[in-house]
């Protein structure tokens, strides 16, 4: 029986094609890492392009892509680049996907336990949960950041397990990465939902989930026909 949707963040509750072209439209850009000579529609639809196409592969990949299509300042060096000029635009907006929150609150009253397991910097990742108002809907929030076991290591998720005193099995884990979300997850005995936000599988000795989705808008009817199966 299911008893607990533990979710990533990025991709899966925050619109990050949303949040970008927010971003854009409100920051300086004299201040910012991209160069004043691009019209901010096109800086928008390339961040758009090569987040959707290139972030599971990390952000030194993205700066190449950057870089290759002439958005970026001169002066902006790979080193520290999603540290010193990427992080500080995340932390001016964020969008939820419009059924985030209902879908929260949807499953804490199907009375399941709802956690949060996601990657990054402490400051930086509670400050979108803030600006996205969903941090009181989760019964346990773990952040990558504040423990030396990041994702993909599966001990992030034994951890939320123990936190919730469930076995991984009575567990959903739902998120668009497939080696940090999907694979280990799946080691530990989590049940796996890919979301497909980027519509990109670039790790293809990764095997896909049996339970995928568009959006986490789907996540109440899976549980409900898992719920089903098990009776």
């Amino acid at each position: 029986m299911i008893k607990a949707a533990v979710f990533d963040l990025d991709h899966t509750l925050f619109d990050r094609y949303a949040t970008i072209r927010k971003i854009i439209n409100i920051i300086d850009i004299e201040a910012s890492p991209f160069d004043t000579d691009v019209p901010k529609n096109k800086i928008a639809d390339i961040f758009e392009y090569c987040d959707r196409h290139f972030v599971h592969l990390g952000w030194d990949r993205m700066y190449d892509e950057f870089s290759s299509r002439g958005i970026l300042k001169q002066e902006i060096k790979k080193e520290n680049f999603f540290r010193t000029h990427i992080r500080p635009l995340y932390m001016t907006a964020a969008e939820p996907f419009p059924f985030t929150k209902s879908v929260l609150k949807e499953l804490k009253n199907m009375g399941l336990k709802v956690g949060l397991i996601t990657n990054g910097p402490h400051e930086l990742q509670y400050k979108k949960l803030e600006l996205l108002g969903i941090t009181e809907l989760f019964d346990e929030i773990i952040v990558g950041g504040d423990t030396p076991y990041p994702k993909p290591d599966t001990r992030i998720f034994e951890d939320m397990a123990k936190r919730m005193n469930l076995t991984p099995d009575e567990m959903l884990y739902i998120g668009d990465n497939p080696e940090n979300d999907i694979e280990p997850s799946r080691k530990v005995g989590y049940i796996p939902v890919w979301i497909k936000t980027t519509g990109t599988w670039v790790f293809p000795q990764i095997e896909k989930p049996e339970l995928q989705a568009e959006t986490v808008a789907a996540i109440p009817e899976i549980i409900e026909k898992l719920r089903e199966r098990d009776k």
